[in-house]
């Protein structure tokens, strides 16, 4: 399917707040592609599709996930909300054929992230954060950060992340912890 046709099929299939979340992601994801030196397209479909599992019902979410083959640790299994992310690579692999492994790693990873995720992954968790349709304390420092560089940025988001978990008592996924420290890593 081409993009005009997957665009067609979430503005149909999609709320028009997740619509315009989704396309926020593919204009920033295209906007730190083009930064960090990464094929835009690649930034934008990977954006476009970060979401196609977003609002499955968690009976359908866990369904799909035995079939689609990716591992899932207990903790995603405990927070269903994380499980739209292994579906969705799922789902852009078997409704709409993107064999594409960076794409794939991209939306498999962009709710809890990892450690090893590539630049395109990192680009698409950093999108769907600071997309222009989100607005919270502390946002536009993050998106100024992410101006100059994705690892800065990263680690605010994911010290957010955790930080917002904690105090509302929800657990954190490690993946999350562990990508901060590699991004704390690589800029000392």
């Amino acid at each position: 399917m081409s993009r005009v046709g997957i665009i067609e099929y979430l503005k149909g299939s999609r709320s028009n707040d997740r619509f315009k979340h989704i396309m926020g992601v593919v204009s920033v994801a295209g906007q730190l592609a083009r930064q960090e030196g990464y094929d835009q397209g690649r930034a934008e479909l990977a954006g476009l599709l970060h979401d196609l599992a977003k609002g499955l019902a968690t009976v359908q979410l866990k369904e799909l996930l035995a079939q689609s083959g990716w591992v899932v640790d207990q903790i995603e299994m405990e927070v269903p909300e994380l499980l739209h992310a292994p579906v969705g690579a799922y789902l852009a692999l078997t409704k709409f054929g993107i064999n594409d492994p960076e794409i794939l790693e991209a939306i498999r990873y962009h709710t809890i992230g990892s450690p090893e995720m590539g630049l395109l992954a990192r680009i698409i968790y950093i999108a769907d954060y600071i997309e222009p349709n989100r607005s919270f304390p502390g946002l536009e420092e993050i998106r100024n950060l992410a101006g100059q560089g994705i690892e800065a940025a990263l680690i605010a988001i994911t010290g957010n992340i955790i930080k917002y978990n904690i105090e509302r008592g929800r657990i954190v996924h490690p993946n999350t912890l562990l990508l901060r420290n590699s991004c704390l890593r690589r800029t000392t």
